[in-house]
């Protein structure tokens, strides 16, 4: 008797585990967000940056990360911008003023480069914050 009971007790420990396990499982597949090269996925629908800042309700150090990722993002397409203009003009000044002009393809590299800088940066912010998020979202509380 003792040992029916036993394995009674055994057979409803594993399936309250399985039941865990398979919950766990539907959050995993649905709700995680990940980086899929240059998009961001949830549940296999492609999400954008900004639809992104809704995700991070449940998780406040998570939202920190996302909101100094997209400061660094909007710097860097700033950046970005001003290198460009800094190219197109030091172009246009070539055949006038050499000098000026070196000038400005050298503010253009460097200004380049500081637009890579923060783009790197603003994607390991990214990561770093999605990583967080999932941590909350599957473990709530810990």
């Amino acid at each position: 008797m003792k040992g029916l009971l036993f394995i009674i007790i055994i057979n409803l420990s594993f399936l309250s585990q399985g039941q865990n396990i398979d919950s766990l499982f539907k959050k995993y597949n649905n709700g995680l967000i990940y980086s899929y090269g240059g998009s961001i996925m949830k549940g296999g629908n492609k999400i954008s940056f900004q639809e992104l800042s809704r995700e991070f309700s449940m998780s406040d150090l998570g939202l920190d990360q996302y909101q100094i990722s997209k400061r660094k993002n909007t710097v860097s397409r700033i950046l970005s911008l001003v290198s460009m203009a800094s190219g197109l003009t030091g172009i246009s000044f070539i055949r006038s003023n050499r000098d000026l002009a070196f000038v400005l393809l050298g503010g253009q590299y460097l200004t380049m480069m500081a637009a890579g800088s923060y783009r790197h940066s603003s994607r390991q912010h990214l990561d770093r914050a999605i990583l967080i998020r999932n941590k909350d979202y599957l473990f709530p509380g810990r």
